[in-house]
């Protein structure tokens, strides 16, 4: 799985850590529009996308579809797998044709609980996306409310 090996989210793994995800990923190929999961639904997986590009969206009742981030090749899809009750905040659609490798969120969990060192380095992993999915949402509200002067 040569296509992870590069991505500065497993960067932080080491070989064991690293060998261990590969054990557990399975390719997924997505077409363009093709939702990867939506909001409310079990996260029940996550993704590193290997070619592609993918929208993170939300929805409201009076508006359409609003991409508050798109992620690409090496970026992290899926954050909720992680936290109780392992709902998904947002609805993931593949922007273009996308390759991803999809984990098994229960499985990786299960994990975290019997090796305190990957569950560190994983959560601390998933901590800096969410990071940059809170600057990304700012940076949309700013976008949608500024006032003109």
């Amino acid at each position: 799985m040569a296509h992870i090996e590069g991505s500065g989210l497993v960067a932080r793994l080491s070989a064991d850590q690293l060998a261990y995800l590969e054990s557990v990923g399975e390719e997924r190929h997505f077409e363009e529009n093709e939702i990867l999961f939506s909001e409310d639904g079990s996260a029940d997986e996550f993704h590193v996308i290997v070619s592609g590009r993918v929208g993170l969206e939300l929805s409201g009742p009076r508006m359409g579809p609003l991409v508050i981030q798109t992620l690409g090749r090496g970026d992290l899809v899926g954050l909720s797998w992680l936290f109780p009750p392992y709902r998904w905040a947002w609805r993931a659609r593949a922007r273009v044709a996308t390759t991803t490798i999809a984990f098994d969120a229960a499985q990786v969990r299960e994990h975290c609980d019997r090796d305190v060192s990957f569950d560190r380095a994983f959560t601390s992993i998933v901590a800096r996306e969410a990071l940059r999915r809170l600057q990304a949402t700012r940076t949309q509200i700013l976008d949608l409310y500024e006032v003109p002067k």
